[in-house]
């Protein structure tokens, strides 16, 4: 059964799944996609293609699927796509993709999207990616699995934070945060492995041990980058989380933050 308050518009077109709700004076685009479960707050806005999961909470007066605050948008038929079970708190922002990009602005299940917290155009969010409080990820940012983005923080374009990543509240990034790190300041740094995060998530200790010894190697050697990750190819590339380590540096366009 769907439930949409007596205030709320709807206009044709728009899917709304078993077990839906929609609460009072929200607005529900034609082309949105509601999945099973799923719950709209009160005055939250739903634009464009927004194809939102199963079992999602959407707060109040919230906005997903509005422009992108690109000056080369021009109206291309772009979008919004929000994982199953995610959780987007109030006056959180959500925007559609802008031209030049995948097309699509993507939020992986199970996140936690805090209020205030502005996701924008052609942002990639990995599964559980948890943003706090007035959190701002500027446009085509990529957060990795599990990664924890600290309230106040925002992340300047194109930067890629990584999985199992922490970055500390009121934080400048500028650079790459390299998976499993923890980093925080203006302009944010490293200051260790987020060895709590990878524990509570049930890495080995032997895989905690080698990421660690991996760290030590790029942040606190006098090697630089590239020769830093050759001593790792050589020394350490079995465990597999070290290879996503190294991996993630190798493919960085704007360097890591160091």
């Amino acid at each position: 059964m769907v439930t949409v308050h007596p205030t709320a518009v709807v206009e044709p077109g728009a899917e709304l799944a078993a077990g839906v709700q929609v609460g009072a004076y929200a607005i529900l685009g034609s082309q949105v996609r509601l999945g099973p479960g799923t719950c709209v707050g009160s005055h939250t806005i739903l634009e464009g293609r927004a194809d939102i999961g199963a079992d999602c909470r959407i707060g109040s007066h919230v906005i997903i699927g509005a422009p992108p605050q690109d000056v080369k948008y021009h109206g291309e038929p772009t979008g919004v796509v929000i994982g199953d079970r995610t959780l987007v708190r109030e006056f959180a922002t959500i925007h559609r993709a802008s031209t030049g990009g995948s097309g699509v602005t993507r939020v992986g299940p199970e996140s936690f999207i805090m209020a205030y917290a502005h996701v924008a155009h052609d942002c990639q969010l990995g599964e559980q990616v948890i943003m706090a409080n007035q959190a701002s990820l500027a446009g085509h940012v990529e957060i990795g699995r599990c990664a924890v983005i600290g309230g106040m923080s925002g992340v300047h374009q194109f930067v890629r934070i990584g999985e199992y990543a922490f970055l500390g509240a009121c934080s400048a990034v500028l650079q790459d945060i390299p998976p499993f790190v923890k980093a925080q300041g203006n302009r944010a740094k490293p200051y260790g492995l987020n060895v709590v995060g990878l524990r509570r998530a049930g890495f080995s200790a032997e895989a905690i041990q080698a990421l660690k010894q991996a760290y030590r190697i790029v942040f606190l050697s006098d090697l630089n980058t590239s020769q830093a990750l050759a001593q790792l190819e050589q020394e350490l590339s079995g465990p597999p989380e070290v290879q996503r380590f190294i991996d993630f540096i190798k493919r960085s366009q704007r360097g890591i933050s160091k």
